[in-house]
């Protein structure tokens, strides 16, 4: 018997579904939404093992008011796991190419459909459906499933669509059977060496992608080769720093000041400047505590770096609050970017604003101000 989902008093938004072989294709089906979605779940359940050439196997489905994508997901991933075939090819899905701000990342566990709908209500700039350390080994697959049909059937308000891929070569296959489905954004988890990332920039190559590479470093020796890893493919968009790992690499323990860290946060924001990538910094692990949040992001933008990670909404504000400019600041990169594009159309490449010379990298930056002040909360 092959089992995917979940089911239970406390369940919600999920399907629970257990496939049997039998002498023909049948089902049996309760859901806490009968009256009013029934007949459409049994018809999408009947499509489905249609599509599969209704193998001769019984399914026994129990429904917590999952949406059509999460049931979808859950019933090819409960008959390809119990048939032994890959999930079934989707059409390709293509968004808009957008400049994304990546002052936070909110995780969201693969395996949770409860929580993929209503997350980009919270604004974050980007938001990434986990399916590495947020999802349990023996429900990888489903996981798969899962994102896969979340990112053809939802959108989350602008916020960068992400995804983390699970390490090694598991990994590369969740990329290659999600990467056509609007992913802008790629994390590798546990990235040590400059070719693990190449083989994923190849990957993408041969999919016709223009999907964007994360390597999160979490190790000693990873730190040690960050330049290289920032560097190591033009895909490269941003490295970023898992502290809880890392710090568990050293040997040490984890503190609210960030000693044991410091050298590693300092290696990832310099090699990715040298790189001309961005640098992000770790996750706060405090979900409960706005304020303290707040003070890490603040800290982590005084370092150099240009965003966070967050495991719960309710850190989003607080970080947004921290990497927002200054009025004085937003007012001094105004007239930098004003006075340079004037130099520009005189056929200047530098200027003088407010005794201050400005050349090209000084009006980035000064346009990434402007940006950060303009993104709103």
């Amino acid at each position: 018997m092959t089992q995917v989902g979940e089911h239970g008093p406390a369940i919600r938004s999920d399907v629970w579904i257990a496939v049997m072989d039998a002498s023909k294709a049948g089902y049996d089906l309760t859901t806490s939404v009968e009256a009013i979605y029934g007949q459409s779940i049994r018809r999408q359940v009947e499509a489905a093992l249609g599509r599969f050439g209704n193998p001769n196997v019984h399914l026994e489905i129990r429904d917590s008011g999952a949406l059509p994508f999460a049931l979808e997901a859950r019933l090819e991933a409960a008959l390809c796991s119990h048939l032994g075939l890959p999930l079934p090819a989707l059409p390709a899905r293509t968004v808009p190419k957008r400049t994304h701000l990546r002052r936070t990342r909110l995780y969201v566990p693969g395996n949770g459909p409860k929580l993929f709908p209503n997350a980009g209500l919270y604004r974050p700039d980007g938001l990434i459906l986990d399916l590495e350390d947020s999802v349990a080994p023996d429900a990888k697959f489903a996981a798969l499933a899962m994102v896969r049909r979340a990112l053809t059937a939802l959108d989350w308000d602008g916020s960068e669509r992400m995804v983390r891929v699970n390490q090694g070569e598991q990994g590369m296959r969740d990329l290659m059977v999600v990467a056509s489905q609007g992913v802008e954004a790629f994390l590798l988890p546990k990235i040590e060496e400059p070719e693990q990332v190449r083989e994923a920039a190849s990957r993408l190559d041969e999919l016709g992608s223009e999907a964007v590479l994360l390597p999160l470093i979490e190790s000693a020796a990873g730190i040690e080769r960050a330049f290289e890893i920032a560097s190591s493919s033009p895909r490269v968009a941003a490295i970023t720093v898992g502290l809880e790992d890392y710090v568990t690499d050293l040997h040490a323990e984890r503190t609210s000041e960030g000693r044991e860290s410091a050298y590693a946060q300092a290696r990832i924001v310099n090699a990715a400047r040298a790189a001309g990538v961005s640098p992000l910094a770790s996750v706060f692990p405090q979900v409960d505590d706005p304020d303290a949040m707040f003070e890490y992001a603040r800290n982590a933008r005084g370092l150099g770096f240009d965003g966070v990670g967050c495991i719960h909404p309710r850190q989003i504000r607080a970080a947004h609050r921290a990497f927002a400019p200054s009025a004085e600041e937003l007012g001094d990169a105004a007239a930098i970017v004003a006075g340079f594009e004037a130099a520009l159309a005189e056929g200047r490449g530098a200027v003088s604003v407010r005794g201050r010379m400005v050349d090209a990298p000084v009006y980035e930056r000064a346009r990434e101000v402007l940006a950060r002040g303009g993104a709103g909360s």
